[in-house]
């Protein structure tokens, strides 16, 4: 059930199963307990994965099916899963063209043609039949596409994820890289009608631009400008952002989401070509704007299992108590300073790197920039655990609604994933790290501030991302070299002026998208990201565009 424009939002009430998504938290954000804040996050986790209806025949996109059961099976998407994906609101076939179903007339309550079928269109000038990506072959074209479209292989271009526990098959296999996890981006129809209504989905046209400009210029005199000059997406806007792996042998699928996904391989004409197969569920980022969040608040839930050790053992349990501790959360062991005088630099001091990651996630930084001494690249870099433990209140929180699906399912006689996910942080607030509390029952923890998801940000830079992204991709809280007062990365306008944060954590990376204009809102930066489907192999113009994101010029031969 989508959150109609205009109407009051639902609060978030008492733990329950319920296919109705809260448009805020009972007693705002602001005010809100992390218990408050994680009810507020499994109401939405619980809205979103229910089964989306059908008017017949027909999805619609963004709304649940009041009929349904949550976690029964079957071949509809989720609520979430139907949501646009960024490449069909912002197309990247011809940006001055709007997306599809947009250039016809609509009803009341689609004026604008969300609920459309999907259609993934990437760059005309590389890719034929006007951005339509061809299947690869031996896979058989299909006459709707997945819902579930993964174009995205790295971490905002950082490094790319893998998982030790999928099993390497024989090169003959159509997946190049079976144990690379892959992402997708989709936001729901509040969004959409809002960037369709206001022409703003052609990044490169005056309604855009002239609002970037403004909303700069209100950045320069520090003064909050009139929300509908700049882009100022509505309350009851939300973004989704998953990650995908395929099932290894061995493991049992029904403790994981399975769906159909689309993914890319490189084609031999040089253009990216399609697959499809069945996938699992890894993570789930949730970010909704709410009346009392103009900023957003961010929930990160995972599947229960994802850190293994190398022998593939859980180190944590379902609600995410740490089990099996280890000696730190990487292997190799990695070192990282952050000075404003010098360029910022991540050392690995042994030289090694992980050669054996077992069963264990791992990842690959990707080439840093300039200078050429940042993130380590060259091998492997193994996950042993979390930089911030899961909060015990989350904890709790899990094992609540964990109570509340296993008695659903045995009334309903399912056998649903949903109790083998679990969440892992919520962000109610904007904070500084100076600001970090020890009450266990504060969303201002350091677990808040820094919060991420192991398989959505995994490196060092966003696990314990600080604010802005230096150069050679490490973490830092300056914004710029040289420069020793903390880069300021959320803004919350106070009546004349904005109440300024250096914010870390998911929101603190979104703040970046607020400071370049685009209101919290990375899909909103628009059609650059969407010429081209992400193959395993990594994109340097793409790698540079995203770090463009974080205050760092691009390359003076980019083309966008």
């Amino acid at each position: 059930m989508a959150v109609l424009s205009g109407a009051p939002p639902v609060q978030a009430q008492d733990p329950q199963i319920s296919p109705v998504l809260p448009g805020d938290i009972g007693s705002g954000a602001t005010n809100a307990t992390l218990a408050e804040a994680s009810t507020f996050a499994w109401q939405e986790f619980i809205a979103l994965n229910w089964p989306a209806a059908q008017l017949n025949g027909t999805v619609q996109r963004g709304q649940a099916d009041m009929g349904a059961k949550f976690g029964q099976a079957g071949a509809t998407p989720l609520v979430w899963e139907s949501y646009r994906q960024k490449v069909e609101i912002f197309p990247g076939a011809n940006n001055a063209i709007p997306p599809h179903g947009a250039d016809r007339p609509g009803t009341p309550q689609d004026p604008y043609n969300y609920s459309d079928p999907p259609l993934y269109l990437y760059s005309g000038g590389t890719i034929p039949n006007g951005g339509v990506v061809d299947a690869c072959p031996g896979q058989d074209p299909v006459a709707q596409p997945a819902w579930v479209n993964l174009d995205e292989t790295s971490q905002i271009g950082l490094d790319q994820m893998y998982a030790g526990i999928v099993d390497v098959p024989a090169a003959t296999q159509p997946n190049s890289a079976p144990q690379l996890i892959r992402f997708l981006a989709k936001a729901n129809q509040t969004e959409y009608d809002y960037i369709v209504g206001n022409k703003l989905w052609f990044t490169t046209g005056d309604a855009y631009t002239n609002r970037i400009t403004t909303w700069q210029a209100a950045l320069g005199n520090g003064q909050p400008p009139d929300p509908n000059s700049v882009i100022t997406l509505p309350a009851g806007t939300v973004e989704v952002k998953a990650a995908w792996r395929p099932l290894a042998n061995g493991e049992d699928p029904s403790h994981f989401h399975m769906t159909t996904v689309r993914y890319y391989e490189p084609g031999s004409n040089g253009n990216p070509c399609y697959r499809q197969d069945q996938w699992a569920l890894a993570g789930l980022h949730i970010i909704q704007k709410t009346p009392s969040a103009p900023y957003f608040v961010f929930a990160t839930f995972e599947q229960a299992d994802n850190v293994l050790n190398a022998d593939g053992v859980a180190t944590e349990d379902p609600n995410g108590k740490v089990v099996i501790p280890t000696a730190g959360p990487n292997t190799p062991a990695l070192v990282y300073t952050d000075d404003p005088n010098t360029p910022t630099v991540t050392t690995n001091p042994a030289n090694t790197f992980c050669d054996t990651p077992g069963k264990r996630l791992y990842y690959q930084e990707l080439p840093p920039g300039t200078p050429p001494d940042g993130t380590p690249v060259g091998g492997n870099i193994c996950v042993d655990a979390r930089y911030e433990a899961i909060p015990p209140v989350v904890q709790a929180a899990n094992s609540t609604f964990h109570g509340l699906i296993s008695a659903y399912n045995a009334e309903n006689n399912l056998n649903s994933p949903w109790l083998y996910y679990k969440l892992v942080s919520v962000q109610a607030v904007p904070l500084n790290l100076a600001d970090i509390s020890t009450d266990p029952d504060s969303t201002r923890q350091i677990g808040n501030f820094y919060q991420a998801n192991i398989v959505v940000e995994t490196d060092y830079t966003l696990q314990q991302f600080l604010g802005r992204i230096a150069a050679d991709q490490a973490p830092t809280r300056y914004p710029s070299q040289g420069t020793s007062q903390n880069f300021q990365n959320v803004r919350v306008a106070a009546g004349s002026q904005f109440t300024t944060y250096q914010m870390g954590g998911c929101m603190g990376c979104h703040g970046n998208a607020q400071v370049g204009g685009t209101d919290f809102s990375f899909i909103v930066g628009g059609n650059s990201f969407n010429t081209t489907p992400d193959t395993p192999e990594a994109n340097p113009e793409k790698q540079a565009l995203y770090l463009s994101l974080f205050g760092n010029p691009l390359p003076a031969d980019f083309k966008k």
